[in-house]
């Protein structure tokens, strides 16, 4: 029974679509006695499109989350890593944006005491939540999706 629940907690928190060429994560989780749901974007095919036509240039990976926490509200932030550069862009909801600043410095600060280099890190309001289409444009180029006929 456990070996059967484990497994459909596995399918659940890790979502492969044939019609999408992201893995799709959910994160479900308490914080700080605060409930958090959040799910992650990630493009599961950026080592093989390194391989496929960009020669010796380091890889891109790139991250969307999405993030809900109790009493503070929805955030958007995508993460880019190139080598040991890390950029990061935060949308938060407009109770946290005095606070931007601050969340810019100790964002930096986490980067750095983990042995990578803080390229771009940006914290500002959300205007409106980010679209999976505008992080990754490329999945709807040809090469890059799957087309699933019946």
């Amino acid at each position: 029974a456990q070996e059967a629940f484990r497994n459909i907690i596995s399918a659940f928190l890790v979502n492969e679509s044939v019609h999408m060429p992201l893995n799709h994560i959910l994160l479900p989780l308490e914080w700080d006695g605060k409930m958090v749901f959040s799910e992650m974007w990630v493009d599961p095919d950026a080592e093989e499109n390194l391989k496929r036509g960009r020669g010796d240039k380091e890889n891109v990976m790139r991250f969307l989350f999405k993030i809900d926490i109790q009493s503070l509200g929805f955030f958007d932030m995508v993460l880019t890593c190139q080598g040991e550069r890390v950029d990061v862009q935060v949308f938060c909801p407009e109770r946290v944006a005095p606070f931007s600043q601050l969340v810019q410095g100790e964002l930096s600060r986490i980067i750095a005491d983990n042995g990578l280099s803080a390229g771009a890190v940006q914290v500002q309001q959300m205007d409106r939540p980010l679209t999976i289409s505008g992080v990754f444009p490329k999945i709807f180029e040809g090469g890059s999706s799957v087309n699933v006929t019946v």
